[in-house]
C-alpha cells in the first residue's frame, strides 16, 4: 500500500493530499526513517510516525529543525542573527528552541511574518544588506539562508558577527556560476560542478578558522529540486 493511502485509511490523516503535504515535507517516518515520497510501499510490520504537526510561516523552518535536531544543539539564551530571514521559518525555530533574541536581516521589504515581527525577542532590519549592517556586540549563533548570492560573498561578515556557533545553508544553485548546466527547473545536473563549489567554499570558511562540526544534506530540496546542504562551524 502506498505510504499516503495508508495515512488515510488508518485514519492518521484527513485526506490524500494532506498526507502528500505532509510526506513531502519530510513530516513523516517508517520505521524511524524519513520518507518524502507519497508512493513509498508500506509492508504490514513498518513502524509508520507522524512527527509533530506545526504550523510554520515557510518550509524552509523544517530544514534548520531537523538539521538542529540531528545536531542535538542546544541554543536556548543564545542571541541569534538570521542573515536572509526572509518570511522567518529560521527565526521562529530558533524561538521555538528558546534563544534570548532574533536579529533579522534581509535585503527585502515586509517580507517578515507578523507573528514575529510582533514578537518582543525579535529585532527587524529590513532592507538591509547584511555585509552593511553593524551591530554593538557579537552573536552567540549565527544561521543564514541566503538566495541569489553565493556565501562567499558573506563570509567575511559572518566572521566578523560571529562569536561562536554558525550555520549556514549552502545552495549550490547560488554557488556554481551560471555557466553550469542544470534542467529546465534550474536543477544542477554538474556533479562535479558542486562538489567543486562545495570545497572552495569549505576552504574559505577553514581559512577563517572556523571548524566544520557537521555537514548533511537538507531534509527538505529547494523549491526547484536542487539538493542543499546544512553546515554548522564552530569558532
Amino acid at each position: 500500500m502506498r505510504l499516503d493511502n495508508y495515512l488515510v485509511e488508518k485514519e492518521l490523516i484527513e485526506s490524500r493530499n494532506k498526507a502528500q503535504q505532509l510526506i513531502k515535507e519530510g513530516l513523516v517516518s517508517v520505521n524511524e526513517k524519513i520518507i518524502k515520497k507519497p508512493s513509498y510501499k508500506i509492508e504490514a510490520d513498518d513502524s509508520v510516525r507522524i512527527t509533530e504537526h506545526k504550523s510554520y510561516v515557510s518550509r524552509a523552518a523544517y530544514k534548520l529543525l531537523y538539521f538542529l535536531e540531528e545536531l542535538d544543539l542546544d541554543v536556548s539564551a543564545k542571541k541569534a542573527l538570521d542573515i536572509g530571514s526572509s518570511t522567518g521559518g529560521f527565526t521562529q525555530v530558533l524561538l521555538e528552541k528558546g534563544v534570548a533574541e532574533v536579529s533579522c536581516v534581509d535585503v527585502g521589504h515586509d517580507q517578515l511574518h507578523h507573528s514575529l515581527r510582533e514578537d518582543a525577542r525579535v529585532n527587524v532590519y529590513e532592507g538591509c544588506d547584511i555585509r552593511k549592517f553593524e551591530a554593538k556586540q557579537s552573536f552567540d549563533l549565527i544561521v543564514s539562508d541566503v538566495a541569489f548570492i553565493s556565501l562567499l560573498y558573506i563570509l567575511d561578515d559572518v566572521d566578523r558577527l560571529s562569536s561562536q556557533d554558525i550555520i549556514l545553508l549552502f545552495k549550490p544553485q547560488f554557488e556554481v556560476g551560471r555557466g553550469v548546466k542544470r534542467d529546465k527547473n534550474g536543477v544542477v545536473l554538474d556533479k562535479k560542478a558542486i562538489a567543486s563549489a562545495m570545497q572552495k567554499f569549505e576552504d574559505a570558511c577553514a581559512l577563517k578558522g572556523w571548524r566544520l562540526e557537521k555537514k548533511a544534506p537538507s531534509s527538505l530540496s529547494g523549491k526547484e529540486g536542487n539538493l542543499e546542504y546544512c553546515y554548522y562551524f564552530q569558532k
